[in-house]
């Protein structure tokens, strides 16, 4: 296939732009895919090969539009942290797994099949976290009870076979800001011919210019029924519950979650949601991962664990006010939960955790004195980073992400007796909410956030999630209210208020 690979986006690019690109021809990619197969035969067993070349300045959500057009699987990231995005399509290998160990089961895999990848390509732009192949995809908050299966596996972590990856800070079109990287898994029987057309063929349909989008605004759809699950007096009722057993000392806090379900008159628009999450959520990180028809998509403003330089980077966020309509009350909140000693107590013990989980694997850790507070459109968060440079034998981040997930944030503290009472007691299939979200490079680097501030969407049905730190002195109707305040960002996005 002697067909230069630039003509993948000279059809997509303006006129000013395509003398700018020095792209490597499909031959090159040809030449890896044949290498790779030759591994495959001296090692006797499949090999990663990965091919990239440089990327001008890319529009990440019109490429995420059209990727999830055309493959079963996509995912979008954007990185509230580096500015970076990534938009993956197509699955070279899956690497799913369910039950306990979902995410070591995960770790074990990738370690095997990133050792040894074949790779090619020219050079790209460096980006500030991570290189080469990704496996990217996200973790349930709990494996799934019962018979009944949710939509999607406990773990489902994937090499795509389109990776694009830029930053969201564009300097100017023509720029050399990132890298498209075309990943393949191979064996010993595979045509290398085959392969390579069908990553271009792939690269070249996430790549094609989109029809135009009609004039003027859509309506969006209209909620024909909904549901809080469980009922809003039933939920404050375990609030209550909850209080009775912390001032009876069987643990300090627990965090209950909620869902609200709706049907609406047609399906959701997702493209146009995610859209809207990241125009008034600009702080927060953007994901949005599809499979099979179904979409779980959402903007955090919490990170579980970055890696990247050396350095481990983790989050504590736990304490929430809503933000004033006026700066004078929005003051009067702030204070509020800076002197709250209920809030103060909830934040501390997040935080003490993951002192205490990096600490081992670090040669310097810093924590800072004091929260700070974190403003979001809708509410404001107390906030204290924690991070700390990497003993040379360190793990990577998915090792950090099975020790810290869930953090006391997301499930209760102490993590054994708090996570049991939510099994026998919370009633809710979280399925991904309050799970994490994110990427691993093959040596270990890469980003998980939190997945909160979240929806799972198939066709015109679509499922909003909250939930809020319990401690002995809570208020079921304050706590309810609270959770009110973090559907609002997704209700707003999908068109429901």
């Amino acid at each position: 296939m002697a067909t230069d690979a630039s003509l993948l986006y000279l059809a997509a690019l303006p006129e000013a732009d395509r003398s700018a690109l020095d792209l490597a021809s499909s031959q090159d990619l040809l030449g890896v895919c044949r290498r790779a197969v030759d591994a495959a035969r001296l090692r006797g067993r499949p090999v990663l090969t990965s091919w990239a070349m440089p990327v001008p300045y890319t529009d990440a959500l019109d490429v995420w539009r059209r990727s999830r057009r055309v493959a079963d699987r996509a995912m979008l990231w954007r990185s509230a942290w580096d500015s970076t995005f990534l938009v993956a399509a197509g699955t070279a290998h899956d690497l799913s797994a369910d039950g306990e160990d979902r995410i070591g089961a995960v770790r074990a895999a990738w370690a095997e099949l990133a050792d040894g990848a074949v790779t090619g390509g020219g050079p790209t732009a460096e980006l500030p976290t991570g290189q080469g192949p990704l496996l990217v995809g996200g973790v349930a908050f709990a494996p799934a009870a019962g018979t009944s299966r949710p939509p999607f596996p406990d773990a489902l972590m994937w090499v795509p076979s389109v990776q694009i990856r830029g930053t969201a800070a564009a300097t100017g079109r023509g720029a050399p800001l990132g890298e498209l990287r075309l990943n393949a898994v191979v064996d010993r029987d595979s045509d290398p011919v085959r392969v390579s057309r069908d990553l271009l063929d792939l690269a070249e349909r996430c790549l094609s210019p989109m029809p135009a989008a009609p004039d003027g605004p859509v309506t969006p759809p209209l909620p024909r029924e909904s549901a809080e699950l469980p009922p809003a007096d039933d939920w404050k009722s375990l609030v209550g519950r909850a209080v009775r057993r912390m001032r009876e000392g069987a643990f300090e806090k627990v965090v209950l979650a909620r869902e609200v379900r709706y049907v609406a008159d047609r399906s959701f628009d997702v493209p146009a949601a995610v859209d809207r999450l990241g125009r008034a959520y600009p702080e927060a990180t953007l994901f949005a991962v599809r499979d099979s028809g179904f979409e779980f998509v959402g903007a955090t403003p919490e990170y579980l664990v970055r890696l990247t330089g050396g350095t481990v980077h983790t989050l504590g966020l736990a304490g929430t006010t809503p933000r004033g309509a006026t700066p004078e009350e929005d003051a009067a909140y702030e204070r509020d939960l800076t002197g709250s000693a209920k809030i103060l107590h909830e934040h501390d013990v997040v935080v003490r955790m993951l002192r205490e989980a990096l600490t081992t694997d670090c040669a310097d850790l810093t924590v800072a004195p004091s929260p700070t507070v974190l403003k979001l459109a809708n509410v404001q968060h107390l906030s204290t980073p924690v991070q700390g440079k990497l003993a040379e034998d360190a793990p990577g981040i998915l090792e950090f992400a099975e020790r810290l997930h869930p953090t006391p944030a997301l499930g209760g503290h102490p993590r054994a007796a708090s996570l049991d009472w939510l099994a026998k007691n919370e009633g809710l299939d979280r399925g991904w909410y309050a799970g994490g979200v994110g990427w691993s490079d093959t040596s270990g680097q890469g980003e998980f956030a939190v997945a909160i501030r979240s929806a799972l969407i198939h066709g015109n049905v679509a499922s909003l999630y909250a939930g809020c730190g319990i401690v002995a002195d809570s208020d079921p109707e304050e706590e309810y209210l609270e959770t009110c305040a973090k559907l609002r960002p997704m209700l707003h996005a999908l068109g429901l208020a």
